[in-house]
């Protein structure tokens, strides 16, 4: 019975890929994912996780990292480093000012607006700055990253430690920050 049930869901991986689709409007076809027509163009994402936003006159269409790896179907090999998130949830596009900005922890202030580009990115916005931080590549954990404002500046990163009138922050949750001798010290 076990053996039949293990067959059973290997033989059923999941929910099917989302399909790409065609649009076709203002003369030209475009394939891809979130497909928009607006403004005399059509654009569309390149993989599932994308997203298109059309504001201010133009379409704005934006894919998470490309480069960086991640499991989906047609991907075989590939492993996910956000092994217990789907790369495209929680992303967005976002309208303000006059601009587009499209990925993750959205935030506008001071006549911008800019996103996080990875899951466990983060944006904060203090002294007059925007800011947004992504851990490094080979970052694997489920835990955002916080930014610390201190001494007129924005940190972002993991275990942050504001000392002796500076911020410093590791750039993984394995990493530790120690404020000590008159100075603050990060490890990953």
């Amino acid at each position: 019975m076990l053996a039949l049930f293990l067959a059973l869901a290997l033989s059923h991986p999941g929910p099917p890929p989302a399909e790409a689709e065609c649009k076709s409007a203002f003369g030209q076809t475009v394939c891809g994912f979130g497909c928009i027509a607006a403004y005399g163009a059509v654009k569309c994402a390149r993989t599932p996780e994308g997203r298109c936003q059309a504001a201010y006159g133009e379409i704005t269409c934006w894919d998470p990292d490309t480069d960086a790896p991640r499991p989906g179907p047609g991907r075989p090999g590939r492993p996910n480093p956000w092994p217990d998130r789907d790369p495209g949830n929680g992303a967005s596009c976002e309208n303000a000012f006059g601009k587009t900005a499209c990925g993750y922890d959205c935030k506008t202030a001071f006549g911008d607006i800019k996103c996080a580009q990875t899951p466990l990115g983060v944006c904060h916005a203090a002294y007059g700055k925007l800011v947004c931080w992504d851990p490094p590549r080979w970052v694997r954990s489920s835990e955002k990253a916080r930014c610390e404002t201190a001494y007129g500046e924005i940190v972002c990163g993991y275990r942050c430690v504001s000392a002796y009138g500076r911020t410093r922050c590791a750039s993984s949750p394995q990493g530790a920050c120690k404020a000590a001798y008159g100075d603050v010290t990060c490890s990953d």
